[in-house]
């Protein structure tokens, strides 16, 4: 059973992305994504919500199928995080991750004054020195949206990702622009790869500038299998000018 990939696609597959170049925050909005595989949907639900001068984005994630029949397979995920005008602070996170034989849980605290991360995995106390760029999966997303959107992506990129209770360095590889077919109709998009050089794993992810950069689509190969999660449906919870309308 292979399942068990179409969770890490949460896990693990939204891009890093380095610093911002503009404080300017992505609109608030709700995002419904689908995957499917082996008789089986995974449903995430990705959220972005502005809470003063820090934003708190969260992710939510449910198997539904006969596999319900197994017992509960659930995810959920939250960051806080400031944006500023040449960096990113990440505040705090958590994750839970549910199966019918485990559940995973952790949390995590920065102190960007001595530049350290302190937190707590499956009820273990952990306490890492962490890069001052470092991201995780979802202050990640924000991150790949806005270096898109201010056209500051390089072809490649090499980005550090907290992940659980340790560091890990990726790559990112801008490929390209692609048309899509999505439900939200056809879509130009700019596909960005990611790769690490201990796992033969590779993460593909397609976003549209029409849409502030949300990712549309997102391609999660392992063992020769690649699975898709894609957006479904689409709410912004703020006034929204199209960003065709602000061009010259």
């Amino acid at each position: 059973m292979r399942w068990h990939y179409l969770l890490l696609i949460l896990i693990l597959c939204i891009p890093g992305a380095a610093q911002a170049g503009s404080p300017t925050s992505i609109p608030a909005y709700t995002a419904t994504y689908e995957a499917h595989a082996f008789g089986n949907t995974l449903i995430a639900q990705s959220t972005l919500s502005h809470e003063g001068e820090n934003l708190h984005m969260a992710l939510e994630a449910h198997v539904s199928g006969f596999l319900r029949l197994l017992g509960r397979f659930e995810f959920d995920r939250e960051a806080v995080f400031r944006p500023g005008a040449d960096h990113l602070r990440l505040l705090s996170t958590r994750s839970s991750r549910i199966t019918p034989r485990r559940e995973r849980n952790a949390e995590t605290r920065f102190d960007w004054s001595t530049g350290r991360a302190h937190g707590r995995y499956n009820g273990k106390a952990f306490d890492l020195d962490v890069p001052p760029d470092t991201v995780d999966f979802l202050s990640s997303v924000y991150l790949t949206m806005t270096r898109l959107r201010d056209n500051d992506f390089d072809s490649t990129l090499r980005v550090t990702v907290l992940e659980r209770d340790r560091l890990r360095d990726y790559t990112l590889g801008l490929e390209g622009r692609e048309q899509i077919d999505t439900e939200l109709g056809r879509k130009d998009t700019l596909r960005v790869v990611r790769k690490s050089e201990d796992s033969d794993v590779e993460l593909s992810g397609w976003f549209a500038p029409d849409l502030h950069y949300l990712p549309m689509r997102l391609d999660y190969e392992a063992d020769g299998h690649v699975f898709r999660l894609e957006l479904t449906k689409l709410e912004w919870h703020e006034p929204v000018i199209p960003l065709q309308e602000t061009l010259p």
